[in-house]
């Protein structure tokens, strides 16, 4: 036993150690792993699918800031942890993430993302590549849409589209842009452009759709591309693609902000020691006081100073018991805009979710988005409701469908900027802290403007419900490469339009109500045949289309005064004891249509489209209804020719040409056929109503008509690091819809008739640039420019001026005609020379009034010799200039836009019975203070000689359009919260304007127009 227990305890011993080895081994093994897990050396080398190696490509340790670049031979050298996994990212290169394993060496080998001319643009009735594209379109994307927070998808594009001039001309809340696209072709009619959603054609859209509802914005410019639009596609056509359902997961996008806005610029008001100043002066001018310096007795002679005893007093304090003056302690009891104006809000609330299989896919988008004004009674809310639905039944049969309801509601308040009169000198509030009716003594004019405050003085709402629907049916037919597709458009439009105005609200005249409402119902039912085919290097597309579109619009409007109590609002008209106003309206139109396009190409080299649209009108006569559209467009790669296949810098080079005709839809229904107008008059003691005849018909009116050529240039360097646009565009309108002079013997002034003609040309450029790009920073420009030059060709006498609607040959369509101010008339011997000269041809001049040009020099001012075109509406120039920079995940965007060679006639009156009415502050001619700018005041002149020849100033101006800062929350960071993105910013819109314009804002807001805002925003961009 005790052998074998000696025996079995050293091998014990033996089995022991070895244990003890192995444990020891596993140990140091751990240690070594361990280690190698916190730190390894990987190398490597980056190549494209040539095998060719890629210089510059940033490597980085996912989820850190560790990271390097390949060197000249494509090679890198990076310490990372064992288990980490890298990226490789390269501009022109799908990015790569690559897991570190326990090799030493790491090959990658990187591919080409698909061009960006591999991207699909929605063109009308199809899509294509942007490569296949022939005619001059304009994509903006989704992700560029919502680069910075906007109300809606005419003002998210502003700047982003060459040739299309966006101006806002209000800053009112919930006010609508202006869109023009490659200038003006019409004088009468419109030149809104057609907006064309989901498919269907639409008359307007700005405020319908949040961007973050929309997928893309595609533009379309030239007739080659507007003309499958025919008689609608004359002023361009703005398409407007919502966001639909995809296959995978579903994913839910969230995108809101809240910011507040502030006052930008506005008219600044005179307070009481300037007016009282002012108003000094217009009675030292008309002699009538008497003292170059303030008086106290002389004060008390002034009406505006002694309407009540609080006014006086307002003067009286500035004066001490010497009757010495103290301009500083005049009091300013009526400075009105303090109480009315507010800190603006601006927030908006966008979810969407979508999703499917490899069957259906859905799409669900809502928003909410309210603006408070700066006015205090001015606010703006719009809701959105959205669902999209795409279904493959059979592997043959597809349908789908967009429901969208919108619902908005504009309080519009009260017109603040129409109480520049009210004289600041009174008080706003009584001794018990209630709104007085007057600022000062018993004058009109001088209304307090707190009275529009009053609860129930101003109620002004305008509701907006809309439901556009688009539905589709699409059937694979039984020959490859042909399919049919019936399209289905629903367009309901529900508008209320209310108004209530109180007795004090309306100046102690009978309260006042408008009921209006007005219902638009429009249908549009499509049927297209699709035929595209490859043969070996030939590929054709074919487009047919047939269809009918049906427009009723009904309205009704009652406007009543005197209704016995200010509780019924605009809801009891009926009890009113005057009846104002009642109109009703029922309008019908149709359109049928017939459409053909044909697209070729060989070797996606060579490119030809053909179409021709045919449409017929009930709004045009009898024999005349049907009007052809034709159009061609040609392009040319000219990168995939062999002589330029060696040079690798170049990308692409598409040249592009085209023409087309189409026309702008501006008849009025009826108009055709003449119209009537109801006449009241009294028919014994009955007052009964007759109708006569109020326009001629003419029976050969037809639509105007334009043609237009475009040649345009496509461009690509150095993997899409330089790319860009050119086009160059010339549109020849004639059949415009003028009025055309009649002997008044026949008993009508002038007939509508299609005669004259105007012209349009210009270019676009817009270029695109990839600055700097490494594995931590990236900076991009945007830069866009466009030119446009329009001018009147021919008018209803042909070849003459009408002077009286300032319209003349060879000039833009909209022109300023006036006097042109040169100075103002000084109290020298020079001045004091010419004067005499003037007056002797029986002018009354003197120091201190408006000197004009004298463009004969005869020394006599007179409207048929001395009147010049001082400058047109629009500007000549439009431009904008965008960079973004990126590092990690911080990104920074700098939006400048601004327009040249533009006018506009700011009409705000100065000098208008300035003994009475206060006034914007201006720098006026005194003796001592002999300026050039404006002239003098004068209490015996309501209306100074000659005010128009001060209102027009040039508009040009560069507007720091936005400013956003924005960080993107790590992956790892993200990834915890179970979300797939998330980012942050932060948005000055609008916060600095540089121009001489002295109105509100040089984009259009001229005369007493509200103030123009800021806004200071916070967002977030989150995806699940």
């Amino acid at each position: 036993m005790k052998n074998i227990f000696m025996l079995t305890n050293k091998s014990e011993q033996r089995l022991g150690g070895k244990r003890f080895s192995a444990i020891l081994l596993l140990l140091c093994l751990s240690l070594f792993t361990a280690y190698g897990q916190g730190k390894k050396n990987i190398k490597g080398l980056v190549t494209d699918e040539k095998n060719e190696p890629l210089i510059g490509v940033s490597v980085v340790e996912l989820g850190t800031s560790n990271g390097t670049v390949t060197d000249i031979d494509g090679k890198f050298d990076l310490n990372v942890s064992s288990n980490s996994t890298l990226k490789f990212s390269y501009i022109g290169y799908n990015v790569l993430e690559k897991k570190v394993g326990i090799q030493a060496m790491m090959n990658v080998v990187l591919t080409e993302v698909a061009s960006e001319l591999d991207e699909v643009v929605v063109v009308g009735y199809g899509t294509v590549k942007k490569r296949d594209l022939t005619g001059s379109v304009t994509s903006v994307d989704s992700e560029k849409l919502l680069q910075s927070p906007a109300l809606s998808a005419a003002e998210a594009i502003q700047g982003k589209v060459p040739g299309v001039l966006i101006q806002n001309t209000s800053w009112t809340p919930g006010s609508t842009p202006s869109i023009l696209i490659r200038g003006t072709r019409s004088i009468k009619a419109g030149n809104d452009p057609l907006y064309v959603v989901d498919g269907i054609p639409i008359s307007t859209a700005p405020n319908l759709f949040a961007p973050g509802d929309i997928e893309s914005i595609e533009v379309l410019k030239d007739a080659s591309a507007t003309a499958i639009y025919g008689s609608r596609g004359a002023n361009g056509v703005i398409i407007i693609s919502t966001k639909k359902g995809k296959k995978g997961k579903v994913q839910v996008d969230y995108n809101g902000y809240y910011g507040v806005q502030t006052i930008q610029n506005k008219l600044e008001l005179m307070d009481g020691s300037e007016y009282a100043e002012y108003v000094r002066e217009a009675y030292r001018a008309a002699g009538q006081y008497d003292s170059a310096v303030p008086n106290m007795e002389l004060d008390k002679t002034l009406p505006s100073f002694t309407g009540d005893d609080y006014t006086w007093q307002s003067i009286a304090m500035a004066y001490d018991e010497n009757g010495n003056y103290d301009p500083s302690k005049v009091r300013s009891g009526a400075l009105w805009w303090n109480e009315v104006e507010r800190t603006g809000i601006v927030t908006d609330h966008q979810l969407g979710i979508r999703g499917g299989g490899d069957k259906m896919q859905f799409a669900f988008n809502t928003t909410y988005f309210r603006n408070e004004g700066i006015y205090k009674n001015q606010d703006y809310s719009r809701y959105t409701v959205k669902l999209s639905v795409d279904a493959e039944v059979t592997n043959w049969l597809k349908i789908g469908g967009q429901s969208h309801f919108s619902h908005s509601l504009q309080d519009r308040g009260s017109n603040f900027q129409d109480c520049w009169r009210v004289n600041p000198l009174g008080r706003l509030y009584d001794d018990d802290g209630a709104p007085t009716l007057m600022t000062s003594g018993g004058d009109s004019q001088w209304w307090n403007p707190l009275q529009y405050l009053e609860p129930d003085a101003v109620v002004n709402p305008l509701k907006i419900n809309r439901f556009l629907g688009s539905y589709y049916g699409e059937i694979k037919l039984p020959l490859d490469g042909l399919k049919y597709r019936a399209n289905i458009g629903i367009d309901f439009h529900s508008r209320q339009d209310y108004s209530f105005l109180s007795s004090n609200a309306r100046q102690g005249n009978p309260n006042q109500a408008k009921n209006a409402t007005q219902q638009t119902y429009a249908y549009t039912f499509e049927n297209l045949l699709f035929y595209d085919k490859q043969f070996g290097k030939h590929s054709i597309g074919v487009t047919l289309l047939q269809s009918i579109q049906r427009n009723r619009t009904e309205s009704l409007s009652t406007t009543v005064q005197d209704l016995p109590s200010d509780d019924l609002l605009f809801n009891d008209i009926a009890s009113a004891l005057d009846m104002t106003g009642y109109d009703s309206n029922n309008q019908v139109w149709s359109l049928a249509s017939f459409m053909g396009r044909l697209n070729y190409n060989y070797k996606s080299r060579y490119y030809a489209t053909f179409s021709m649209r045919y449409d017929g009108s009930s709004r045009l006569a009898d024999g005349h209804k049907w009007v052809s559209f034709p159009a061609f467009s040609l392009a040319w790669r000219v990168n995939e020719e062999n002589f330029l296949k060696n040079f690798d810098k170049l990308d692409n080079l598409k040249l592009r040409f085209g023409y087309g005709v189409t026309a702008n839809t501006s008849i009025n229904p009826y108009q055709t056929k003449g119209l009537l107008s109801k006449k009241y008059y009294n028919y014994g003691e009955n007052m009964v109503i007759g109708y006569t005849s109020s326009s001629l018909p003419d029976k050969t009116l037809t639509w105007e008509t334009t043609g237009q050529w475009n040649v345009g240039v496509d461009f690509s360097f150095f993997r899409g690091r330089l790319s860009g646009t050119v086009d160059a565009y010339l549109q020849n309108t004639h059949d415009l819809l003028l009025d055309r002079q009649l002997p008044a013997v026949s008993g009508y002034t002038s007939v509508l008739t299609n005669v004259g003609k105007t012209r349009n040309k210009g270019i676009e450029v817009s270029l695109s640039t990839v600055n700097i790009q490494n594995k931590d920073f990236t900076w991009s420009t945007d830069f866009m420019y466009s030119t446009n030059k329009e001018e009147i060709v021919e008018l209803y006498n042909g070849k003459v001026d009408d002077i009286g609607n300032s319209w003349f040959i060879g000039e833009a369509l909209g022109v300023y005609y006036d006097y042109k101010k040169i100075g103002i008339w000084q109290d020298t011997p020079e001045d004091l020379e010419e004067i005499e000269k003037y007056n002797k041809n029986g002018h009354k001049f003197a120091p201190g009034m408006i000197k004009l040009l004298d463009i004969d020099g005869d020394h006599k001012i007179t409207a048929d010799n001395d009147r010049m075109i001082l400058g047109q509406k629009r500007p000549k120039h439009i431009f904008n200039f965008s960079n973004t920079f990126v590092y990690k995940g911080l990104d920074l965007n700098v939006v400048l836009y601004g327009t040249l060679g533009g006018m506009l006639r700011n009409a705000v009156r100065v000098n208008h019975q300035s003994y009475r009415n206060n006034s914007v502050k201006f720098d006026y001619w005194t003796p001592n203070n002999p300026t050039n700018a404006y002239p003098r005041p004068n209490r015996l002149y309501d209306n100074i000689e000659y005010e128009s020849s001060l209102y027009y100033e040039k508009s040009d101006f560069l507007r720091v359009k936005t400013i956003t800062l924005g960080y993107t929350l790590p992956k790892s960071l993200v990834n915890k919260a179970t979300l797939s993105n998330c980012r942050l910013y932060v948005t000055a819109q609008n916060p600095l304007v540089f121009t001489s314009y002295t109105g509100v804002d040089p984009e259009g807001a001229a005369t007493y127009a509200s103030p123009s805002v800021s806004s200071w925003i916070f967002g977030m961009n989150v995806s699940f």
